[in-house]
């Protein structure tokens, strides 16, 4: 009842037991059907899917005890799952470098696009040899020991952790939108936060906010990579396709900054 009073919408989010066995295990099934299908050079697609596969199956397992994830085969699952990211993380990130720059084509030489699509061919193959690791490792049967009811106030309990330090972060970058890191690091919070809403039964009002967040704070790493790649490949800072990239940059932000 005190949590109640104190905040009726942390008070809503709640978790059925049986209800996450079944999300855990639709996601564990889709992640090895993404990596049985993924073709030997993955497309943007499959690996964007593929990421946020993994990424909502470790948040989930977060709200396991303790002892359901220190067994060898959920360790073996959840280093198998961390190194998925790492080993697409490059590709990934040439994936929304190219996607950025195309649309600023015009004012780049041609060759710089070729080049990243050389990278990228190179990355592909390394990350279909990652991706593959899910075919031979399987994933560890969902058995959680608690109730529901505990399993809720992990929930709850997470969400409250995320909420401060996205209220931390919204405070350095509110008022100033040059902090490229802290931008990065709560769109990362964001998505996290999200993922967290999206497995309480009830779901949250909130999830629409955190969409609409997350889309502007994507767009908004997106170009600041995209400039800095640029800048390190020797372009002129007033250069049209900077200037280009920073105008839709501060485009992002405000829409961010009105959301």
């Amino acid at each position: 009842m005190t949590e109640r009073r104190a905040d009726p919408s942390m008070a809503a989010l709640r978790v059925n037991k049986k209800s996450l066995k079944r999300r855990y295990e639709n996601m564990t099934r889709q992640l090895a059907e993404l990596a049985a299908g993924t073709r030997s050079r993955p497309t943007p697609d499959e690996i964007h899917d593929l990421r946020v596969t993994v990424r909502r199956i470790q948040v989930l397992r977060k709200l396991l005890p303790n002892g359901s994830r220190t067994s060898e085969v959920s360790r073996r699952f959840g280093f198998t799952l961390k190194s998925a990211l790492k080993s697409t993380s490059q590709l990934r990130d040439l994936d929304t470098l190219t996607e950025t720059l195309d649309s600023h084509k015009s004012y780049l030489p041609p060759e710089l696009l070729v080049r990243l699509g050389n990278q990228r061919s190179d990355a592909a193959a390394r990350a279909k040899t990652a991706i593959s690791v899910f075919t031979e490792v399987p994933a560890p049967d969902f058995e959680p020991t608690e109730s529901g009811k505990k399993i809720s106030r992990r929930l709850r309990k997470r969400v409250r952790s995320r909420d401060r330090t996205i209220a931390r972060l919204l405070t350095d970058v509110l008022n100033d939108e040059s902090k490229v890191e802290e931008l990065h690091a709560l769109r990362k919070e964001v998505k996290k936060m999200r993922y967290l809403l999206e497995l309480s039964d009830g779901g949250s009002a909130r999830l629409l906010t955190l969409t609409k967040w997350q889309e502007s704070l994507g767009a908004i790493h997106d170009l600041d990579v995209a400039v800095g790649y640029l800048e390190k490949s020797g372009f002129d800072s007033k250069r049209g396709a900077i200037l280009n990239l920073l105008r839709a940059r501060r485009a992002n932000y405000l829409r961010f900054v009105r959301d």
